[in-house]
């Protein structure tokens, strides 16, 4: 048997299912399978951190690492806690959330600032901007952006020949994250958006991130 699922859909009495994980369905990079029991298990040299798995899984089976309590005991201890929010937050919390009555409620939350990360997107922008007219075409014929830690892993996995054609420029959260520590001298700084990639990216040891801890959407 190859799994091929041919006799479910040939046998008239339904005997047959063919079933299928939802969270194998859903990933892109092939790195969801099963060990000898049928069991669930990632592949790690495949997994890109996306985490389609985590939001496709009916069952919360499939669950990453989070920090609520590490952000919760930062503040308690009276740390400048700064939050900075990724612009998608317009839409993830109904059309009632205004950007005002967002920011309320962090500081209710207990953060001491809220910044938006469309600061460091624009800062991005315009790095990526000169890295670009310095590159393209003289040194290679395009230029991939750097700021979905996702992808930048997916290239490095699929495709290795094309990494060097990614731009070395810092992603808008790290520019932001550098920003706030800057100014405030001392702070923690909270990245909150809505990809688990992220938390990835604020661990790598090839670079500096400056944010010290980093929530979801759904976790916020």
């Amino acid at each position: 048997c190859i799994k091929c699922g041919k006799c479910a859909k040939a046998c008239p009495y339904h005997a047959i299912n063919h079933l299928e994980r939802p969270c194998q369905v859903s990933c892109g990079m092939d790195a969801i399978g099963s060990d000898e029991h049928g069991r669930a298990v990632i592949n790690q040299d495949k997994c890109v951190a996306c985490g389609q798995c985590l939001v496709s899984c009916p069952f919360g089976a499939i669950v990453d690492k989070g920090q609520i309590f590490q952000v919760i005991q930062s503040i308690l201890k009276g740390d400048q806690v700064i939050a900075i929010v990724a612009p998608a937050f317009v839409g993830q919390f109904g059309k009632n959330a205004t950007p005002g009555k967002v920011v309320s409620a962090m500081k209710t939350l207990g953060f001491a600032r809220t910044v938006e990360v469309a600061i460091g997107a624009d800062m991005c922008t315009i790095e990526e901007a000169k890295d670009f007219l310095e590159k393209v075409p003289a040194e290679q014929d395009y230029m991939a952006t750097s700021c979905c830690p996702a992808w930048h892993s997916m290239i490095y996995k699929l495709f290795p020949g094309e990494k060097d054609k990614i731009s070395m420029t810092l992603t808008p959260m790290v520019f932001t994250a550098r920003l706030m520590k800057k100014q405030h001298p001392g702070c923690k700084v909270v990245f909150v958006g809505p990809c688990a990639a992220k938390k990835l990216e604020a661990i790598r040891s090839d670079i500096r991130s400056d944010v010290d801890f980093v929530l979801t959407f759904e976790e916020l």
